[in-house]
């Protein structure tokens, strides 16, 4: 069976043929970007997702076609949190409000009241990140568009509609709104009121690996796809990613290094005692859980400091003239120290107000020592969450990916900062083959994550960076001061 993955991502959506085996046929790629606003807000043209995956399955139901190969089944993954409100036709009545937007913050501010009601139902306290808040700002602020409202849809939502015409989403989306309730795993009456959204403006909540609806003719008529081809929901990104690394059961963190930071590890249930401090989402193997902590800028904050104090090199930034910085700085602590909080602070304690810092500045300080802070900051803030999984699940390694991980330098020093073994896969399609896995599983190709696993990542080679324990020690010291400098100013 081959299977067509569709990767939503923040810059671009990826489509990926594989045979049930993790042999890749076929590929292609369209690259995007949000628009981002003085004020804070982050949109997108919805016809970005509707465009670019129209592109997409052509050029790889072409490639296939040449090939002589099938596509049996499409599955999506995608960034979980976006809006698109839709009328009655299923058309955008605003451009995609993103997942990093914050216009919704003085919302956030008001349901703060309310946040240990929230948390128990929904297993996170309110922020801006999640997306019932997004969509009762749009509720308040914009009667044009609930005039003619019938459905709030996120991103995956909205492109499975576009391909069978139904409107169906998975667990794992629903446990990123504040609005389904983690234990029952369906949408949650009290807190619909609470947030002002009706339970038929939803989609129909799915397991994750359920198949939502057959393509559609006319979907079928534009892209060369076969009519009738099951589209699978596989979940949200983060899900698929660490189901991609192994992290499908109990102990194994999974850390994805993207534009955001996201850790997870699985859980087989909802603990007794959440800690509030932690998100408890839906995981993408049906009828589980996993804990989630995220820091919100790592790439975005590394891009955003290549930009502007390297010269670019044809247009790009030059990675290569940082690796070289940094390695010339490998083996000591870095003099620089800084708070990575450029769009707010997530888990632990969450603070959208909070701002970036750097500090402990001389006039020896180079532009090497402001990137090696600043990366530390970033890999310092992911051991403050890691920390707190301790509690429900003993941790002693990691697999890693991302964008911030293609570089030895830097996951040497976030070996050093975690204190523990990092392994990175050479192939970094975590997310696409996590999605294989949950769609080749909801199918009843193999019997057990654990079957699909094997199958489909059992031969991939990978890199481990062991920590240096006298630098893990003073990184110790160093986190301490940090937390200490965000205390005396938020």
């Amino acid at each position: 069976m081959n299977s067509l993955i569709i990767d939503i991502g923040t810059s671009s959506m990826r489509g990926i043929l594989f045979s049930e085996t993790g042999e890749r046929l076929a590929f292609h790629q369209v690259i995007y970007a949000p628009v981002k606003y003085e004020d804070g807000r982050i949109e997108q043209s919805p016809e970005d997702w509707t465009g670019s995956l129209e592109k997409i399955v052509s050029a790889v139901a072409k490639k296939a076609k040449e090939q002589a190969q099938e596509i049996d089944a499409l599955a999506v993954t995608a960034q979980r949190s976006a809006i698109i409100p839709v009328d009655r036709e299923g058309q955008p009545l605003m451009d995609t409000i993103m997942w990093q937007d914050r216009r919704n913050a003085g919302i956030c501010k008001e349901l703060e009241q309310y946040n240990d009601l929230i948390f128990e139902r929904s297993g996170a306290k309110i922020n801006t990140v999640f997306s019932g808040s997004r969509m009762g700002w749009i509720c308040k602020n914009r009667p044009d568009v609930c005039e003619k409202l019938y459905k709030f849809v996120n991103i995956p939502e909205y492109v499975m509609h576009h391909m069978t015409g139904e409107y169906k989403t998975d667990a794992t989306y629903g446990s990123r709104s504040h609005l389904m309730n983690l234990r029952t795993r369906r949408w949650d009456p009290e807190m619909l009121k609470l947030f002002g959204i009706r339970e038929e403006q939803l989609c129909e909540i799915l397991e994750p690996g359920s198949v939502c609806g057959p393509v559609t003719a006319a979907f079928a008529a534009k892209t060369g796809l076969r009519e009738g081809t099951p589209v699978i929901t596989a979940g949200g990104d983060q899900q698929c990613a660490a189901i991609g690394q192994g992290a499908y059961k109990e102990g194994t963190l999974s850390l994805v290094a993207g534009t955001g930071a996201f850790l997870v590890t699985a859980l087989d249930a909802v603990p007794e005692k959440p800690d509030p401090q932690l998100i408890f989402n839906c995981s993408s193997v049906a009828g589980h859980y996993m804990v989630e902590a995220n820091v919100l800028t790592c790439c975005s904050a590394f891009d955003w400091f290549g930009k502007n104090f390297y010269p670019l090199k044809e247009g790009k930034i030059d990675y290569a003239a940082i690796n070289e910085e940094l390695e010339g700085l490998d083996g000591k602590v870095g003099s620089v120290l800084a708070l990575p909080y450029f769009q707010g602070r997530s888990t632990p304690q969450w603070n959208p107000q909070a701002k970036a810092h750097f500090g402990e500045i001389s006039l020896a300080t180079g532009r090497g020592d402001m990137v090696k802070g600043l990366l530390e900051g970033i890999f310092m803030e992911i051991r403050n969450n890691i920390l707190l999984f301790g509690e429900y699940a003993k941790i002693d390694r990691a697999y890693i990916s991302g964008g911030l991980t293609n570089s030895g330098i830097i996951n040497r020093m976030q070996a050093d900062v975690y204190g523990m073994p990092l392994y990175h896969m050479e192939d970094s399609e975590s997310t696409a083959f996590g999605a294989l896995m949950v769609a080749l599983t909801g199918l009843g190709v193999y019997g057990s994550m654990e079957e699909a696993f094997a199958a489909v990542r059992g031969g991939t080679e990978m890199s481990c960076y062991e920590p240096r324990e006298e630098l893990f020690q003073a990184y110790e010291e160093k986190r301490e001061r940090m937390n200490g400098m965000y205390g005396r100013l938020y």
